[in-house]
């Protein structure tokens, strides 16, 4: 083999590498087109490498050793291998084993593929020399090795590749997919000779951060570094880096323990689901992530706390601006700490003082105030380091020419503006500007560029040096880095903390929490400049390394005063604590443990829910009583206690007497199990339940003792409460309907008629109950009487009714009891037997409706029959009274129907007055007492109350049940519907029906009221008139809204606009009014008695000349209209203008008068180009050969337009940081 081919052999791309790189169980499954090729070119430095001297080559091709790490030991070790092509075969093919400083073996390991051609893969497989350290789980090894494939009878033609890996008990070997491949002649060739060596060089690092090169598979934070992490609910990393930031600071953490939150957890609810639904504050919420951060072994998730925020999930996956939560969550706890010994504690840890100046130069003359901070906003853009953004803070702004400052007593004066601090706070905040807006491209950019910061910090030179604390120490050391890492529409959060004074940094990135080393924290998140030389020479690895470099960088800097630190860090103690805290969540940690248990176990168990006429009689409402799934309907402050299901587990193993047992003994153990029995309970297909089946199973009387309940689902194919039926993993519910014998109505009512007949039923107390009085009856029936359960079923001509009563008086629906009635009997067949229950005369003449679901009542004919009626078993009939005589004029609901609707339209509203009326509609809102039924919201209740109300009532229903309460006349009365910080208005034709719809009864809708001093309907005719005053420029617009009569005219809406812009009377006549189009182009100029419905909106000034322009029209002056833009003559914005040319005026005089009525500052302006246009063609005055160009002459010959080329001032553009943070109180 010549020269040449040796020199082509021996290129290898270092860059391909990591492609070639795998375990050797992997590459086994790997398809041929999926392996990397290694047959690439090697670097001139290694292809000069004499592979017969091991030892002289160890350090130059193991490469450099990792940055803060140290060298363990090393080696290297050469297996001799007389025929390559013996080794071909399925199996793997280890060499010899070599020992490394002592702790660890190492050995290569070939495996071959044999398809069109022949490969080998090379590996080093690795081991703690320590047989009882290689068992266990837990141990690593971080190893740099390089692996030569070389001809030992000429050492320089080999091939050789280098990489790092750790080793550990997954993963015990790590190398090169097809190191030869006999595709390549060159490998062809070397495989032919058959004798070759592989020389595995080994250099093991010293893995102090105990992460170096790690997977993070089955990673324990909290083993690792005794810290935890906090879960990423969709988009919450930066939340997660600003709490860990919190937790750190624990002088912070030792306040928040100490804000009042120890009444807001009850733990006497019905059940662990209710105890957690408590609502908590975010004061209580962040105690609590705390202490689980503190106590917890897994990370822990932040929900709870997003939760008391207000958040939805959708606020879950949205990322906000760092700096804005932080200072909304400060002022949330701030407030919460009011009225408690540490009000103001916030203050003494993170607010600084600085004191604003402006000093004239010539004369003797100063302002200045001093202002708290609480972060300060340091520039990055153009600047390298912090030390550079400090002076650019305090930089002096030289107020001079045009911009002169206005001296009380002095005049115009040349001075310096400046800020100067006067001193910063123990735990200071430094928000690095790492956004920007980019009005050149008209979006937020992010500086990529590389700025510097420091571990340590002195901030002196920064003082004011009269300042009262100025020679104290102010030196900081750096505790915590925010990092960004990405762009702007996309990245990712996480933190780096100094937990201690120790010099050990750790990284928090959500759920994990791992050790780095001083590079990571400074150099890694500095950012990095663009390359000077072209990037296309770059590798690809030396690409992906500055683009991750460029791209992280830290937006956020915790420094601590270091004459603090021991304060401010100073471990959190246990007396620290309040004892609610780790009592919630120990009691939390034990009913969790507890419910795991229950859900390991639950396909051994049956979950029952019966129903019984005890809750029957007590429930108001439709079904048989309460109904937890029904996500619409279902709000437990609705109902009575003793109205709930039964509920209990029992084992499927148990006798099915275990439930008859159970419920017994739950009821009060009076009950007879030879007289009741228990109906299945299903879902019809519009959602209502009803009984259906009768459990087939007798009690007692040689009962079968071994039928279990596990025997009985499956009799009755009782569903799991998943969608499909499993025999295991899944949980089985039984509803059941417990049927009474004793409570039968017409057992009840005929004993009771006996009884009477008798002269043996003493007369009853009339303020009983029916329910109360039918539960008595049922209990002197007994006593004389035997009552049996009667045969129902597919055999028996015998429905089971449920019944139902409407008491007008009571304004309620309840149970009664259940009846057995013969198919043939008419309906009216119940009426004495309710008419002797009841005490009613026999004579009351009763009406009948069958329930069929909450939004389907139906009247029965009474001498229709029950089989005719289509009735069968567990229906429910709800009847009442005919005629109720004259209670039925005061009563609210008169009918069944009535009440049955609000039932099931009833929504809970929370009613207040609405806090921040509408500038738009100010003039129209009551502010004082009047004595003409308009009332102001003074006069009434202030504070906030709850109302239900059915929306099937209508929109003036509402409004007069609200009048009612707070003593407004409905028809001045405007409402709104609250969610969060914004109000959205009713109109008097809402329906409400079809807008709540959707609004389960268990939620509370926010409902806002203002009282107008017009009617509702007139106000709802009025006009919205838009207004943009420019009296202070045409891109310093100032909006209005108003609404106004349609009637109005002009002369009105500047009436209205006068007492906010607040002109003088006598400058009315010099006001100029135009309108503009919906592409933000001049329209028209309006006088004074145009019509407001001319347009929507309107564009006002004081322009006296043009006004004078208008009135006498003379030749040496003419008024053109102007609009903005933004590069393309279709992307106008903002709104237009009026402008006038001067016959014989240059265009550089031109252009400062257009300065002027623009309204912007110097520097805004240079950025602006003032363009001419015929909208098809646009011609831009930015040469200095146009300054002498007169435009008067122009418009002479051509009409055109003035086009002002600049970004929108006002535009917000949509991005990852755009919705504001709301956090509700």
């Amino acid at each position: 083999m010549d020269d040449d081919n040796i020199d082509v052999v021996n290129r290898v791309d270092l860059g391909a590498v990591d492609e070639d790189l795998s375990s050797s169980r992997s590459s086994d499954y790997s398809l041929e087109d999926q392996k990397a090729n290694t047959n690439h070119s090697q670097s001139e430095e290694e292809s000069k490498l004499d592979s017969s001297n091991p030892e002289g080559n160890l350090d130059r091709v193991l490469g450099e050793i990792p940055e803060y790490y140290e060298k363990g030991s090393e080696g290297f070790y050469t297996w001799e291998i007389d025929d390559i092509g013996r080794l071909v075969g399925d199996e793997k093919v280890f060499g010899p084993k070599f020992n490394v400083g002592g702790s660890h073996v190492f050995n290569a390991l070939i495996t071959t593929v044999r398809r069109q051609n022949t490969s080998f893969s090379v590996y080093l497989e690795g081991h703690p020399s320590d047989p009882k350290e290689a068992e266990s789980e837990d141990w690593h090894c971080c190893v740099q090795f390089a692996l030569d494939v070389w001809d030992p009878e000429r050492p320089a033609l080999h091939k050789m590749n280098s990489t790092h890996f750790r080793y550990n008990s997954r993963v015990t070997d790590w190398g090169f997919i097809n190191l030869l491949d006999s595709h390549f002649p060159a490998d062809a060739d070397m495989i032919e000779k058959k004798r070759l060596n592989i020389t595995a060089y080994v250099r093991i690092i010293k893995d102090f951060t105990g992460v170096l090169w790690h997977d993070f598979i089955d990673y324990d934070s909290k083993k690792s570094t005794g810290y935890v992490g906090i879960n990423n609910q969709g988009a919450t990393c930066y939340l997660n880096s600003l709490l860990q930031s919190y937790y750190f600071t624990k002088k912070f953490r030792k306040k928040v323990y100490q804000i009042p939150t120890e009444d807001e957890i009850k733990f006497d609810s019905p059940s662990f689901k209710d105890y957690l639904q408590q609502p908590k504050s975010v004061s209580l919420s962040l105690q609590r992530i705390f202490y689980n951060l503190q106590t917890s072994d897994k990370p822990i998730d932040t929900m709870e706390l997003t939760s008391s925020f207000g958040w939805t999930s959708a606020d879950a996956f949205t990322q906000h601006d760092v700096q804005e939560m932080n200072r909304i969550l400060m002022d949330k706890l701030e407030s919460k700490m009011k009225h408690t010994d540490i009000e103001g504690c916030l203050n003494d840890i993170f607010v600084g003082k600085m004191r604003s100046f402006i000093r004239c130069i010539d004369v003797k003359y100063e302002s200045s105030r001093i202002e708290d901070f609480w972060d300060i906003q340091l520039n990055v853009k153009g600047l390298k380091n912090i030390k550079e953004s400090f002076q650019n803070y305090v930089e002096l702004e030289l107020l001079d020419g045009e911009n002169k400052y206005d001296a009380a007593g002095y005049g115009l004066q040349t001075a310096e503006k400046g800020v100067v601090f006067e001193s910063f706070p123990p735990v200071l905040h430094l928000q690095l500007k790492r956004f920007e807006y980019d009005f050149e491209y008209d979006q937020l950019v992010k500086i990529n560029d590389r700025y510097e910061f420091f571990d340590t910090l002195d901030l002196k030179e920064y003082m004011n040096k009269d300042s009262e604390h100025y020679d104290e120490d102010w030196e900081y050391k750096l505790h915590c880095v925010l990092v960004h890492q990405g762009d702007v529409s996309m990245g990712h959060y996480y933190a780096m903390i100094k937990p201690n004074d120790e010099d050990k940094w750790l990284r928090f990135d959500d759920d994990k929490v791992w050790r780095v080393t001083p590079n990571e924290v400074f150099e890694g998140n500095f950012g990095a400049d663009q390359p000077t030389d072209d990037p296309r020479k770059m590798s690809r690895d030396e690409q992906q390394d500055f683009q991750l470099r460029r791209h992280t960088s830290a937006y956020m800097l915790v420094y601590v005063r270091k004459s603090r630190v021991p304060e401010i860090l100073a471990e959190v103690e246990k007396k620290d604590i309040p004892p609610h805290i780790p009592k919630q969540i120990n009691y939390e940690r034990e009913q969790l443990e507890k419910f795991r248990k229950e859900q390991e176990e639950m396909h051994l168990y049956a979950n029952f829910k019966v129903f019984h006429n005890d809750g029957f009689s007590k429930f108001q409402g439709f079904d048989l009583g309460p109904n937890e799934k029904d996500r619409y309907n279902y709000c437990q402050e609705l109902y009575d206690e003793s109205s709930f299901p039964l509920k209990f587990r029992l084992l499927k193993s148990q006798s099915f007497s275990e439930v008859y047992d159970t419920v017994i003994r739950e009821l009060g153990g009076k009950l007879d199990p030879q007289l009741i029995r228990f109906w299945i309970v299903s879902s019809r297909k519009n959602y209502a339940s009803r009984p259906y089946e009768v459990v087939d199973y007798a009690y007692g009387d040689n009962g079968p003792s071994d039928v279990t309940i596990d025997s009985i689902i499956n009799e009755y194919e009782i569903p799991t409460m998943g969608r499909r039926r499993s025999s295991t993993g899944q949980s089985i519910q039984l509803t059941l309907y417990l049927e009474d014998a004793s409570k039968e109505l017409k057992f009840v009512s005929n004993s009771i008629y006996d009884l009477k007949s008798k002269g043996k039923l003493q007369t009853e107390d009339p303020k009983l109950s029916f329910e109360e009085r039918y539960e008595r009856y049922s209990e002197l029936c007994v006593e004389s009487y035997k009552p049996k359960l009667e045969s129902v079923g597919d055999n028996a001509s015998a429905y089971l009714i449920l019944l139902k009563f409407f008491d007008l008086p009571g304004q309620t629906i309840k149970g009664v009891s259940h009846v057995i009635v013969p198919s043939e009997n008419p309906i009216e067949y119940l009426t004495p037997l309710l008419n002797n229950v009841l005490g009613f005369p026999m004579d009351t003449v009763l009406k009948f409706y069958e329930e069929l679901g909450s939004s389907q009542i139906v009247p029965l004919i009474s001498n229709r029959t029950f089989y005719k009626s289509e009735m069968s078993d567990g229906d429910i009939i709800c009847f009442s009274k005919s005629d109720w005589g004259d209670l039925t004029a005061s009563a609210e609901f008169k009918t069944a129907e009535d009440l049955y609707s609000f039932l099931a339209n009833r929504l809970r509203f929370r009613v207040s007055p609405l806090q921040k009326v509408g500038e738009d509609e100010e003039e129209y809102v009551t502010r004082e007492n009047s004595t003409d039924g308009k009332r102001s919201p003074e006069d009434g209740p202030q504070e906030p109350f709850e109302i239900w109300f059915s929306i099937a009532s209508g929109y003036n229903a509402l409004a007069k049940k609200i009048g009612e309460k707070v003593g407004v006349d409905p028809i001045y009365l405007r409402l709104f519907v609250g969610h969060a910080s914004q109000n959205f208005p009713l109109k008097s034709t809402s329906v409400l029906e079809k807008l709540l719809e959707r609004v389960p009864k268990s939620q509370t809708l926010e409902i806002r009221f203002e009282v107008l001093s017009v009617t509702l309907t007139d106000f709802e005719h009025m006009t919205l008139c838009k207004v943009y005053w420019v009296g202070q420029g045409i891109c310093r617009e100032q909006k209005h809204e108003f609404f106004l009569p349609r009637s109005s005219t002009l002369d009105d809406l500047l009436d209205r606009l006068q007492s906010k812009v607040h002109f003088k009377p006598e400058e009315k006549d010099s006001l100029l009014c135009w309108t503009m189009d919906s592409k933000h182009k001049f329209s028209a100029i309006c006088d004074g008695d145009t019509g407001i419905d001319q347009s929507s909106e309107f564009i006002i000034g004081n322009y006296p000349a043009y006004r004078e322009v208008i009135r006498t029209k003379p030749t040496n002056i003419r008024l053109i209209t102007g609009f903005q833009f933004f590069g393309q003559l279709q992307n106008a914005h903002s709104i237009p203008f009026v402008f006038d040319l001067v016959k014989g005026e240059q265009f550089k005089d031109t252009k400062v008068r257009l300065h002027k009525l623009l309204g912007v500052s110097k520097k805004e302006f240079e950025g602006i180009r003032i363009a001419v246009t015929d909208m098809s063609m646009v011609e831009y005055m930015d040469s200095p050969e146009r300054d002498n160009l007169q435009l008067f002459n122009f418009v002479q010959n051509m009409p055109f337009y003035l086009a002002v080329d600049h970004p929108d001032r006002n535009l917000r553009r949509t991005s990852a940081y755009e919705p504001s943070i709301y956090i509700r109180d």
